[in-house]
């Protein structure tokens, strides 16, 4: 072959690769646009469903998973409920990294437990925790899941909480090609958790925790309180406070203001994410 001829053929080549690439770049570019929210406002009202009747004893179970077990979540509540008068029965079903799709999957290992909980035993209030990842995508795998999920908690004469999680506190940053990188702000990622656990509540008529929420609110008007751990993701002893003290005014339709339990934390700092969990409405 001539050294012409060949020279047109790797011309080709890398025109065609070019083009792909360039092809890959824009439609890259064209789903990261339209993957954009306008952050919603984090100090509005919530109209949030209440408990009827509110239940000083309940049985309750948490499923989740590091964003639950982080700092123990169900003992910080099981206590927080205590020092307010309540006593709660509490269990938790958590492993690393879950997702309420395999919590509602019976040939899962931790989802058959879940099945044998469910059916064998009755609960006033199942916790479920979704993915963080999971929660700004929603429809697809949050929804189905959860509606098994619902309807299998209400057989067991339970009700649903929905525990709305926190954005990583730096959003979201993908690097896909040289020049093109995806970042989502934290503000960003908690309007497309918040607006999914909302909607999949609003649409079961089941009960909202919004703690995601309660951090926006705390990192505004509390800066100097850390929330979250060092890496960014999970919730510091404060954050898991806080989540603790709404779950407190959501099942109990009562302020934790006041309360003398304050975890690891000085009486003050308690006292400012009591304040927060406060005007969860």
């Amino acid at each position: 072959m001539k050294s012409s001829a060949l020279k047109k053929i790797v011309i080709v080549i890398l025109a065609v690769l070019a083009a792909i690439l360039l092809a890959g770049y824009l439609l890259i570019s064209g789903a990261i646009k339209k993957n954009r929210v306008q952050p919603m406002d984090f100090t509005q009202d919530l109209n949030l469903k209440k408990p009827d009747p509110v239940k000083e004893q309940p049985s309750v179970l948490f499923l989740g998973n590091s964003m639950t077990y982080y700092n123990d979540l169900p003992s910080v509540f099981t206590q927080l409920s205590q020092s307010g008068g309540y006593m709660p029965e509490v269990y938790e079903l958590t492993e690393g990294s879950y997702r309420l799709e395999y919590f509602a999957d019976r040939e899962d290992e931790v989802g058959s437990q879940v099945y044998d909980a469910l059916e064998n035993y009755t609960w006033d209030y199942v916790i479920l925790q979704e993915q963080s990842g999971i929660a700004t995508m929603g429809e697809d795998v949050m929804y189905p899941a959860a509606r098994t999920l619902d309807t299998m908690i209400r057989q067991a004469q339970g009700e649903p909480v929905f525990l709305m999680t926190w954005a990583f506190k730096e959003g979201i940053s993908i690097d896909f090609l040289p020049g093109l990188k995806y970042k989502e702000s934290r503000a960003e990622m908690q309007t497309k958790i918040a607006g999914h656990y909302i909607d999949i509540a609003k649409e079961l008529d089941a009960l909202l925790a919004p703690a995601g929420i309660a951090f926006m609110r705390c990192a505004s008007q509390f800066p100097e309180i850390e929330l979250w751990d060092e890496d960014e993701n999970h919730p510091s002893p404060a954050g898991t406070y806080l989540s603790a003290c709404v779950l407190y005014k959501v099942l109990y339709d009562q302020s934790p203001e006041g309360l003398e339990y304050s975890g690891d934390l000085d009486p003050q700092t308690a006292g400012k994410l009591q304040l927060i969990a406060a005007g969860i409405e």
